[in-house]
Protein backbone atom coordinates (compact mmCIF):
# COMPACT_ATOMS: atom_id res chain seq x y z
CA UNK A 1 0.00 0.00 0.00
CA UNK A 2 3.33 2.28 0.84
CA UNK A 3 4.55 2.28 -2.85
CA UNK A 4 1.10 2.80 -4.45
CA UNK A 5 0.84 6.26 -2.32
CA UNK A 6 3.85 7.46 -3.14
CA UNK A 7 3.47 6.29 -6.79
CA UNK A 8 0.52 8.52 -6.36
CA UNK A 9 2.67 11.72 -5.01
CA UNK A 10 4.60 11.61 -7.63
CA UNK A 11 2.70 11.12 -9.95
CA UNK A 12 1.57 14.53 -9.33
CA UNK A 13 5.00 15.95 -8.76
CA UNK A 14 6.80 14.39 -11.59
CA UNK A 15 4.34 16.48 -14.47
CA UNK A 16 4.80 19.32 -11.97
CA UNK A 17 8.86 19.53 -12.40
CA UNK A 18 8.67 19.01 -15.75
CA UNK A 19 6.68 21.89 -16.08
CA UNK A 20 8.90 23.86 -13.68
CA UNK A 21 12.31 22.69 -15.52
CA UNK A 22 10.80 23.55 -18.81
CA UNK A 23 9.98 27.51 -17.81
CA UNK A 24 13.71 27.68 -17.13
CA UNK A 25 16.33 29.41 -19.05
CA UNK A 26 19.31 27.29 -20.22
CA UNK A 27 21.61 28.78 -17.56
CA UNK A 28 18.57 27.84 -14.94
CA UNK A 29 18.72 24.27 -16.34
CA UNK A 30 22.25 23.96 -16.30
CA UNK A 31 22.58 25.07 -12.65
CA UNK A 32 19.65 22.61 -11.43
CA UNK A 33 21.54 20.07 -12.94
CA UNK A 34 24.74 20.86 -11.22
CA UNK A 35 22.79 20.82 -8.42
CA UNK A 36 20.96 17.85 -8.76
CA UNK A 37 24.21 16.48 -9.54
CA UNK A 38 25.65 17.40 -6.23
CA UNK A 39 22.61 15.52 -4.39
CA UNK A 40 23.35 12.26 -5.94
CA UNK A 41 26.92 12.36 -5.38
CA UNK A 42 26.49 13.77 -1.70
CA UNK A 43 24.35 10.76 -0.77
CA UNK A 44 27.78 7.93 -1.86
CA UNK A 45 30.37 10.80 -0.31
CA UNK A 46 31.66 11.80 2.71
CA UNK A 47 32.87 15.13 1.24
CA UNK A 48 31.12 17.04 -1.96
CA UNK A 49 32.72 17.15 -5.31
CA UNK A 50 33.01 20.05 -6.77
CA UNK A 51 33.63 20.03 -10.93
CA UNK A 52 36.29 21.87 -12.29
CA UNK A 53 38.60 21.49 -15.99
CA UNK A 54 42.24 21.47 -14.60
CA UNK A 55 45.13 20.04 -16.67
CA UNK A 56 46.76 17.37 -14.72
CA UNK A 57 50.30 15.61 -15.10
CA UNK A 58 50.52 12.31 -13.24
CA UNK A 59 52.66 9.47 -12.91
CA UNK A 60 52.75 5.71 -12.10
CA UNK A 61 55.46 3.50 -11.20
CA UNK A 62 56.89 3.17 -15.12
CA UNK A 63 55.34 6.02 -16.80
CA UNK A 64 54.04 9.72 -17.24
CA UNK A 65 50.75 10.38 -18.43
CA UNK A 66 48.45 13.26 -19.00
CA UNK A 67 44.61 14.14 -18.18
CA UNK A 68 42.12 17.07 -16.64
CA UNK A 69 40.47 16.65 -13.62
CA UNK A 70 36.99 16.93 -13.81
CA UNK A 71 35.84 17.01 -10.46
CA UNK A 72 37.46 17.70 -6.69
CA UNK A 73 36.86 16.97 -3.12
CA UNK A 74 38.79 16.99 0.11
CA UNK A 75 39.64 13.55 -0.41
CA UNK A 76 40.22 12.60 -4.16
CA UNK A 77 39.34 14.23 -7.78
CA UNK A 78 38.13 11.91 -11.03
CA UNK A 79 40.96 12.53 -14.08
CA UNK A 80 39.41 11.91 -17.43
CA UNK A 81 42.04 10.01 -19.30
CA UNK A 82 42.36 7.00 -21.42
CA UNK A 83 45.64 5.69 -19.99
CA UNK A 84 45.51 2.22 -19.16
CA UNK A 85 45.74 2.48 -15.35
CA UNK A 86 45.15 -0.28 -12.75
CA UNK A 87 43.02 -0.08 -9.55
CA UNK A 88 45.42 0.25 -6.54
CA UNK A 89 48.30 2.05 -8.40
CA UNK A 90 49.70 4.70 -6.53
CA UNK A 91 50.15 8.15 -8.95
CA UNK A 92 51.97 10.92 -8.18
CA UNK A 93 49.75 14.24 -9.43
CA UNK A 94 50.74 17.55 -10.21
CA UNK A 95 48.57 20.27 -11.24
CA UNK A 96 48.11 23.97 -10.66
CA UNK A 97 45.30 25.73 -8.75
CA UNK A 98 45.65 29.10 -9.79
CA UNK A 99 47.65 30.99 -12.72
CA UNK A 100 51.18 31.78 -11.19
CA UNK A 101 50.85 29.59 -8.44
CA UNK A 102 53.44 26.65 -7.48
CA UNK A 103 51.81 23.88 -8.70
CA UNK A 104 50.18 21.46 -6.19
CA UNK A 105 51.89 17.81 -5.96
CA UNK A 106 49.89 15.22 -4.23
CA UNK A 107 50.15 11.26 -4.02
CA UNK A 108 47.35 9.65 -4.38
CA UNK A 109 45.71 5.87 -5.13
CA UNK A 110 43.69 4.74 -8.27
CA UNK A 111 40.48 3.52 -6.52
CA UNK A 112 38.20 2.76 -9.25
CA UNK A 113 38.93 3.15 -13.22
CA UNK A 114 36.61 3.71 -16.22
CA UNK A 115 36.74 3.94 -19.96
CA UNK A 116 36.39 7.81 -18.71
CA UNK A 117 38.82 7.91 -16.00
CA UNK A 118 40.12 7.23 -12.38
CA UNK A 119 38.88 8.15 -9.20
CA UNK A 120 42.37 9.11 -7.33
CA UNK A 121 42.17 9.03 -3.55
CA UNK A 122 44.65 11.55 -2.21
CA UNK A 123 47.20 9.98 -0.17
CA UNK A 124 49.31 13.17 1.04
CA UNK A 125 49.27 14.23 4.96
CA UNK A 126 51.06 17.56 4.19
CA UNK A 127 49.39 20.06 5.47
CA UNK A 128 50.48 22.52 2.91
CA UNK A 129 49.06 20.12 0.13
CA UNK A 130 45.73 20.15 2.05
CA UNK A 131 45.61 23.73 2.50
CA UNK A 132 45.79 24.21 -1.39
CA UNK A 133 43.19 21.65 -2.31
CA UNK A 134 40.90 23.13 0.17
CA UNK A 135 41.77 26.75 -0.99
CA UNK A 136 41.15 25.40 -4.57
CA UNK A 137 38.09 24.04 -3.39
CA UNK A 138 36.61 26.96 -1.37
CA UNK A 139 37.96 29.56 -4.81
CA UNK A 140 35.64 26.83 -6.95
CA UNK A 141 32.36 26.81 -4.89
CA UNK A 142 32.79 30.82 -4.78
CA UNK A 143 32.73 31.13 -8.85
CA UNK A 144 30.25 28.13 -9.22
CA UNK A 145 27.47 30.19 -11.04
CA UNK A 146 30.13 31.89 -13.33
CA UNK A 147 31.12 27.87 -14.04
CA UNK A 148 30.34 27.10 -17.98
CA UNK A 149 28.19 23.96 -17.47
CA UNK A 150 27.95 23.05 -21.18
CA UNK A 151 32.19 23.15 -21.42
CA UNK A 152 32.45 20.47 -17.81
CA UNK A 153 29.56 18.06 -19.66
CA UNK A 154 30.09 17.58 -22.94
CA UNK A 155 34.10 18.47 -23.00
Amino acid sequence: MKKAKEFKKYNVAIPRLFEVILGMNEEQQAKLLRQADELIRNDRRGFRRKLCHVSVNFATFDRTHRGYIKNISHTGAFIATKAPIIVGEEILMIFHTQENENPVKVKGEIVHATRWGIGVEFKSKDSEIEEAIWNFITQIEENEDEINIESILYD
